[in-house]
């Protein structure tokens, strides 16, 4: 699976995650507001996305009724390393180890390995020097994690979660 840039106009950016041919999700972020719109096969949902905090800056999201449910944070800019909370959930993750351009999401002690994600048809946009609270990266990582922990339907959630290790590449 992977994340693919679809439009970005003007007005919106919109991203797919696919698996080969099929659409999973596709998430639209407004230019103008700081809301996403995403569409999945578990419903439509709405998000709101800020940053906050100067010495210590995270990127919240929140539902459509204004309620935080995750936050992702960096633990030095550019370092491709940080911290995401979904509900009450810590998780670890680190991007584009050895110059992958794939993001792994660990477990809060860092023993295993829960999420494998390639970000590279949309790399060129993320820029490691940077914080990536930045760019788009905090928003699709928190909206992947929360696809991903979500309950699908039965026959999908056997799949998905067969063994330890969920992989998205």
């Amino acid at each position: 699976m992977q994340w693919v840039n679809t439009n970005s106009n003007s007005s919106q950016e919109s991203f797919e995650l696919r698996d080969d041919e099929k659409v999973l999700a596709g998430i639209s972020f407004s230019k103008q507001t700081r809301f996403a719109r995403i569409v999945s096969d578990i419903g439509r949902r709405m998000f709101s996305f800020e940053k906050k905090g100067i010495l210590h800056p995270k990127k919240l999201i929140r539902n459509e009724y204004g309620i935080k449910i995750g936050t992702v944070e960096e633990l030095k800019a550019g370092s491709g390393k940080g911290v995401v909370e979904l509900d009450g959930k810590k998780y670890n993750y680190v991007f584009d180890e050895h110059n992958s351009g794939e993001l792994k999401l660990y477990d809060e002690a860092m023993q295993q390995n829960l999420l494998t994600c390639s970000f590279n048809a949309i790399s060129q946009g993320i820029n490691k020097t940077k914080s990536f609270l930045d760019s788009k990266f905090a928003s699709l990582l928190l909206v992947l994690c929360w696809y991903a922990f979500q309950p699908h339907n039965p026959s999908q959630v056997s799949s998905i979660l067969k063994d330890s290790d969920i992989i998205f590449s």
